[in-house]
């Protein structure tokens, strides 16, 4: 089994060597397919004391689950890993001179063409944008990386990285993004800057521009990734060896891209999460968004949030497209729970009674919200709450430590790090549909029970769901038909149709009966109706999609 995966992936990593970068769509393969299942994992101090440790931490977290993740031909070259933190802002102070008071500029990464001309324009493209938003770029740094231990395949697709820092030019910013504080409004105008440089970009007639990429942009939180292995990630990224760096939360993730293509830019954290698994409704949550962004309407964006679309990047895996839909909820009002408790509700029965509130929180949610179905667990920050989630169906199990000293670490299995016995104040697992939630700010754990309480006391969700809810018994009846065709008939015209009596005994019968699909086993043998000579049901020539 071993030895097939190696030559699986080995195939696969040529392609990369020739090409540099993900394909374009063609034959078989469509870069919307892209998908992962890999190891994630976060340390954090729970009371937000900032420090080295905790960084080091979450990058020794990341060597340990090296197992989960996967490597090219050359042995050198990974699928990607990274570490997500809170900005080091007395790092980047010492640095870039006449850097402003954390919270009152914003930083991130800039994967940037190999060309200078092409990386030149992208850096020009993105000063104009940022000026156009009322912000300034105060300068920009070269980041110190170091690519003598990479692959080749990896060093192949490297792309210039330099990292800009943006401040404002009046606080308060714009009246129209009112937040708690200034870095609100600011947080939001970043997010403005970045998606209007991503389409500029995507749709320039650059021949290298799906180079560029912006892991980050944020006043908050900056992430260090790449097409590394999880041990090059320090190793590469010479900031992360200094000592003087510092943060309270480390949020980190090893790939292993499932059947797809590595890339610079689809290694994680994205900006909000990183995700251990599949969206195995990624297409019809994908096609859902995209057609409701005609009805899309911000208090806080205005008309600006027509800058903001498309709301889901093109041609990105289905964590990225997660990332996206995440990070679009809580920039426009609502809060980093309450986003993940839309995305992925949890399921009630009699092992997980819910109360009748919680229930019409989800109900009210799902008119316009589908599931983000997995298997999948998530773990998230948006520099203040760092946490994690499983999907309703628990087919992810990730596993936390809590430490007397007031650490938290999770991982995707037990051992990604080492306590002595007396130092563990308690252990515990992610459970299905339930949000394990630390504020740093507050320096306490939240409970799932308290998250939840708080989500359904905002508004009156149950009363709404009530009011708007159409129950298909309070429909009126529909008419018989005044010619039912007796049995003979009905035989006739199935046949005449092409229905089969495995169609009628083994789907229309239990619909009928029960009130629901069947469902059966994964395989089926069926041709396709595309390929047949025979006439065919419309219905044959679609399928349902499940997992990969």
């Amino acid at each position: 089994m071993h030895k097939k995966l190696v030559a699986t992936r080995s195939i696969r990593y040529i392609g990369v060597l020739m090409l540099s970068k993900i394909p374009q769509k063609q034959g078989l393969y469509d870069p919307a397919n892209e998908h992962d299942s890999c190891g994630i994992g976060f340390v954090a101090d729970i009371k937000g004391k900032k420090s080295y440790e905790i960084i080091q931490r979450g990058l020794d977290v990341l060597v340990n689950m090296t197992h989960r993740g996967a490597e090219g031909a050359d042995n050198r070259s990974g699928d990607g890993a990274g570490i997500l933190m809170q900005i080091p802002h007395e790092f980047y102070a010492a640095k870039v001179s006449g850097l402003p008071a954390l919270g009152n500029y914003g930083t991130g990464l800039v994967f940037l063409p190999k060309d200078k001309k092409q990386a030149e324009f992208c850096q020009q493209e993105l000063v104009k944008i940022v000026e156009q938003e009322g912000l300034k770029v105060i300068g920009w740094r070269d980041v110190p990386t170091d690519d003598s231990h990479l692959g080749e395949i990896a060093r192949k697709a490297e792309p210039e990285i330099k990292q800009v820092f943006i401040s404002t030019t009046q606080p308060p910013l714009d009246s129209r993004l009112r937040g708690n504080d200034t870095s609100d409004d600011l947080e939001k105008k970043l997010y403005l800057v970045r998606k209007q440089i991503e389409y500029k970009i995507r749709n320039s007639e650059l021949e290298e521009r799906s180079a560029f990429y912006i892991p980050t942009l944020s006043c908050r939180t900056i992430g260090y990734k790449g097409m590394l292995q999880p041990v090059q990630v320090q190793q590469y990224f010479l900031d992360l060896q200094d000592k003087s760096l510092t943060s309270a939360i480390a949020l980190v993730h090893s790939r292993f891209s499932t059947n797809t293509f590595p890339s610079w830019d689809l290694a994680q954290p994205f900006r909000m999460i990183a995700h251990n698994g599949e969206i195995n409704t990624v297409k019809g949550n994908r096609f859902w968004m995209q057609a409701r962004e005609a009805q899309l309407a911000s208090e806080l964006f205005g008309d600006d949030l027509k800058k903001l679309l498309p709301t889901i990047e093109p041609g990105k895996s289905d964590s990225a497209s997660f990332d996206n839909v995440l990070e679009m909820l809580v920039m426009c009002g609502r809060s980093l729970p309450h986003a993940l408790a839309m995305m992925i509700p949890e399921s009630w029965n009699d092992k997980n009674p819910i109360s009748d509130d919680l229930k019409a929180f989800y109900e009210y949610h799902s008119a316009f919200m589908e599931p983000w179905d997995g298997p999948a667990s998530m773990v998230f920050t948006d520099g203040r709450y760092i946490g994690g989630t499983l999907d309703r169906n628990g087919l992810r199990p990730s596993r936390y430590v809590i430490t007397k000293s007031g650490l938290i670490v999770m991982g995707s299995e037990v051992g990604v790090q080492v306590f002595p016995a007396e130092e563990v104040q308690s252990k515990g697992r992610l459970m299905p549909g339930k949000i394990l939630l630390v504020d740093t700010a507050e320096g306490r754990i939240i409970p799932d029970e308290e998250v939840k309480k708080d989500l359904i006391d905002k508004h009156p969700y149950r009363q709404w769901a009530e009011q708007n809810r159409i129950n298909l018994v309070d429909l009126p009846k529909a008419s018989m038909p005044e010619n039912v065709p007796n049995k003979y008939d009905l035989r006739r015209l199935q046949i005449a149709f092409g229905y089969s009596a495995e169609d009628v005994q083994d789907i229309i019968m239990f619909m009928a009966e029960k009130g629901q699909e069947p469902t059966g086993s994964m395989g089926t043998d069926t041709p396709l109706a595309v390929l047949s000579k025979m006439p065919q049901r419309l219905f044959n020539y679609f399928k349902q999609h499940f997992a990969q």
